[in-house]
């Protein structure tokens, strides 16, 4: 009992211990390797701390103590929690990557003999060091202290007080021998970001741009760089421009860069831009790329830019105006640049006024164009849809075209649309759409609700009953006046029978009181 208390505390006497186990054998040729390469540990600590954590090395009983966390000295090992990968070495062992805090099956030393172990741990020792000083220098906040090999927080031999040397002796600057490169998982930062080779920081760039953190940062860098730095990101992302503007973080990456961007080098972009009208198409129609053509069109100045935009725009404006996002470039256009410049836009709305009318999101833009629009742009537009009024009312979304022009409460334009629709407000109440405008009319103060109602006493008795018809009915008896409310209920109790047996009937008997 006595004895394995002892050995549990790491003070049995070397004369009592049992013959080194492979794993004991292992860290002992391990801490000689270290040795033969930096030299021995205890000088290291003796001169950065006064005193050794590891003296004396020689005792082995002491260094089992030591390292009795990593659970290696047992026969049977034990399972340990994992580090955070970053702090954490790994390196292939056995052709598989094994972690430094993780612990080997005792097969694994039967299949090996010791020199190889010892070969294969001084090849990855310098490798494993170097990842060592980086996370020593990402963690200074906690001191110069990184994770060493036996899962303990021991000082870098490659830092002291957390300051490096970039001295031409370190040659840390010269190609792939730099512990900062790529192969030793270092992320250059924004103040180095340009000292890399071009391919590689043009892809950096790029990856930066579309994460959530790094465009920040690079938004930052563009709001605050020169000229020079300004012009080196620019020529790294401009080949990406395309894929950047409809990137959910990429597009904001853009906006700064339009913002400092010369004059040149928006023509770049334009020209990259509109070089392609189906990649056009799919930037305006995209939720964060109808957005970046805006910051786009807020930076075109000369009138050759303007010039090229509108042209590539009014080619698409028949496929832009069916897409919810890319409306809002169109209503940005008409917003933004003059009546000269958006006219050839607005003809090529007018020309195609009934097949933008008649799709969802087209008739929201017409909506928008004649509510938000200056007067040059909305008198043609409506002029079209008054034209066209017939074949608009009868459809599921035309419809709302006509009826937006109706609230528009103009005199005139209620007095030109009713030439259109006279003598067809039967046949409208009929359809399930036409009904709704008809019933428009008949609310509308511009229109002479009589004249309709009159009308609609043509063919009452099919109205009564008819799925859309009986609507139209109802509302008509609420707008009439007197004598036309008298026409009206004259025409209900002649087919009151009918009414009560029929399903539409009963709506009307119901709705108006006259049941019984």
């Amino acid at each position: 009992m006595t004895t394995n208390q002892n050995r549990r505390d790491g003070d049995a006497n070397p004369e009592e211990a049992l013959p080194p186990s492979p794993s004991q054998q292992l860290l002992r040729e391990r801490l000689k390797a270290y040795e033969n390469m930096y030299g021995s540990l205890d000088d290291h600590y003796s001169r950065g701390t006064g005193s050794s954590q590891f003296a004396p090395l020689s005792d082995l009983r002491t260094l089992e103590s030591d390292f009795r966390r990593l659970g290696v000295s047992d026969s049977n090992p034990r399972q340990q929690p994992l580090r955070d990968q970053r702090r954490s070495n790994q390196f292939p062992l056995n052709g598989g990557d094994r972690g430094i805090n993780e612990y080997f099956n005792p097969s694994y030393f039967q299949s090996q003999t010791e020199q190889e172990q010892i070969n294969l741990e001084r090849m990855w020792f310098k490798k494993d060091n170097l990842v060592n000083g980086y996370d020593a220098y990402k963690s200074s906040n906690y001191g110069s202290y990184g994770r060493g090999n036996s899962g303990m927080s021991v000082r870098s031999p490659y830092f002291d007080h957390c300051e490096v040397s970039f001295s031409q002796s370190n040659n840390h600057n010269s190609g792939n021998q730099s512990p900062w490169s790529y192969s030793h998982g270092y992320v250059p930062r924004t103040h180095d970001l340009f000292n890399m080779n071009n391919s590689r920081a043009k892809d950096n760039t790029m990856s930066r741009a579309k994460n959530r953190v790094d465009s920040v940062e690079l938004q930052n860098l563009i709001a605050e760089g020169s000229r020079d730095t300004i012009d080196k990101i620019f020529d790294e992302l401009i080949s990406h421009v395309c894929e950047l503007m409809t990137d959910p973080f990429g597009h904001h990456v853009f906006q700064k860069l339009m913002e400092k961007c010369t004059n040149e080098q928006i023509t770049r972009v334009l020209e990259i831009v509109i070089q392609q009208p189906n990649q056009f198409v799919r930037i305006c129609g995209d939720l964060h790329g109808t957005r970046a053509i805006q910051d786009l069109i807020r930076c075109l100045s000369s009138e050759e830019q303007i010039s090229h935009f509108m042209v590539t725009i009014c080619h698409a404006a028949l496929l832009l105006s069916k897409s919810t996002n890319a409306n809002d470039v169109i209503m940005f256009c008409f917003s933004h640049f003059s009546p000269s410049q958006t006219n050839g836009l607005l003809q090529m709305i007018v020309q195609n006024c009934y097949q933008v009318a008649i799709d969802h999101y087209g008739s929201c833009l017409l909506q928008q164009c004649i509510g938000k629009s200056r007067q040059e742009i909305r008198e043609p537009l409506i002029r079209e849809i008054i034209a066209n009024s017939m074949n608009l009312c009868v459809d599921r979304y035309g419809n709302y075209v006509v009826q937006y022009v109706l609230e528009l409460e103009n005199f005139q334009v209620a007095a030109a649309l009713s030439r259109y629709l006279s003598g067809n407000y039967v046949q409208l109440s009929c359809d399930k759409y036409g009904s709704h405008a008809v019933q428009k009319c008949l609310e509308s103060r511009q229109f002479n609700s009589r004249m309709i109602i009159n009308e609609l006493l043509t063919d009452i008795d099919s109205l009564l009953v008819n799925p859309f018809g009986n609507y139209v009915i109802q509302t008509a008896w609420v707008v009439s006046q007197s004598d036309m409310r008298s026409e009206l209920l004259y025409h209900i109790n002649r087919n009151h029978p009918l009414l009560r047996c029929n399903r539409y009937g009963r709506k009307i008997l119901e709705k108006l009181n006259l049941w019984t």
